[in-house]
């Protein structure tokens, strides 16, 4: 109620620029206000629906960090002269070669490139001689390795049991735990992603009620922060989607990995958790949008500014402390760095409009 009534009063200030003895009743503020939401929501409904139809290729879209994530975390390093497309389907025929028969195994393998065929058998020879002990490996592998090439790729292989363990497979990341959730989680991500496409006129709406009575010159003050804060918006989605989502999600990958745990993330948590961090982000670049008007308005003035960059610093990184999925400084640091920048460049505006308003005294 505090808020509303600050508002208000904000409402009527700018009202009375053009109509002197136009206070308007308490009602009728919430009867505008009232409108407002509708076309709001009107708008987020739409856009909402428009990103429903996409939502495939959102998802994909929203999965390619813990993907690339999950891919640099599993990947070893292979031994000289192995490529991995040839590693993959080695991999592959060595699973499936014990499920065919001998006529349908002898076929297919002679049909495989011949270093696929070397480097399956060199890996069935490798996870062979793993159940012998140590020093009963090395004979097992001479015994029946057959070419002194496959005796090196498989002591090779031996040598790094990583290469062929169950954790090096994909991590498996499409599950759900009752029927609906993917509905669920489709209309979740619809929401996210309407916010975003939406935002520009969202942003519209929320400023002409908060400044209904507005001059020319004050009219265009308003599309140019409409402009420019859905570019700081889109802006501070990219810097979560490109910069932060990564640095967060390989933070809490290994954090796992040195627990003992493993990285069986489900795909709802995962979506949430991103398109979360990605629409916050992208708020906190809102900044100038708020401060920028209210310096041409002069409610903020520049030596109030200068005298508040302390406190903006420590605000900034407590805000990133709340806000910041992962408690590393690095992530922190990321988050908080950019709120301070912004607040800095809201000052160099500060003094800019202070020097053109000496100018003109």
């Amino acid at each position: 109620m505090f808020v509303l009534k600050q508002i208000f009063r904000l409402r009527e200030s700018t009202q009375c620029s053009l109509d002197p003895a136009g206070d308007m009743p308490f009602l009728d503020h919430l009867e505008d206000l009232r409108r407002t939401i509708i076309r709001m929501g009107i708008t987020l409904l739409l856009a909402m629906v428009l990103c429903f139809s996409f939502s495939p290729t959102l998802m994909d879209f929203l999965r390619q960090p813990v993907e690339r994530v999950w891919t640099r975390q599993s990947a070893v390093d292979l031994p000289a002269g192995l490529t991995s497309p040839i590693w993959q389907q080695a991999r592959q025929w060595a699973a499936l070669a014990p499920t065919l028969e001998p006529a349908a195994r002898l076929a297919l393998g002679q049909k495989l490139p011949e270093p696929v065929q070397e480097c399956a058998a060199a890996l069935s020879l490798a996870q062979a001689a793993t159940l012998l002990p140590e020093g009963k490996q090395h004979d097992f592998l001479q015994q029946h390795s057959g070419t002194p090439t496959r005796l090196q790729l498989a002591e090779q292989l031996l040598g790094s049991p990583a290469l062929f363990a169950p954790s090096a497979a994909p991590a498996r990341l499409m599950s759900a735990f009752h029927p609906g959730e993917a509905f669920m989680l489709s209309l979740h991500l619809s929401f996210f992603c309407g916010l975003i496409c939406a935002f520009p006129l969202l942003l519209y709406f929320a400023l002409r009620f908060i400044l209904p009575g507005l001059l020319e010159h004050e009219r265009r003050l308003l599309y140019k922060c409409i402009a420019a804060g859905s570019t700081l918006f889109l802006v501070g989605c990219a810097f979560a989607y490109f910069g932060l989502l990564p640095r967060v999600l390989e933070f809490f990958y290994s954090y796992s990995l040195d627990l003992g745990i493993a990285n069986d993330w489900r795909i709802g948590y995962y979506l949430t958790f991103a398109a979360k961090l990605v629409f916050v982000t992208g708020a906190i670049f809102e900044l100038p949008v708020i401060i920028i008007p209210l310096i041409k308005l002069g409610i903020l003035h520049y030596a109030f500014m200068r005298r508040t960059r302390p406190y903006a610093l420590v605000v900034s990184f407590a805000a990133a402390l709340l806000l910041a999925p992962a408690p590393d400084p690095g992530t922190m640091f990321l988050l908080a760095l950019p709120m301070y920048l912004l607040y800095e460049s809201c000052i160099i505006f500060a003094w800019f409009q202070r020097k053109q308003h000496n100018k003109k005294a």
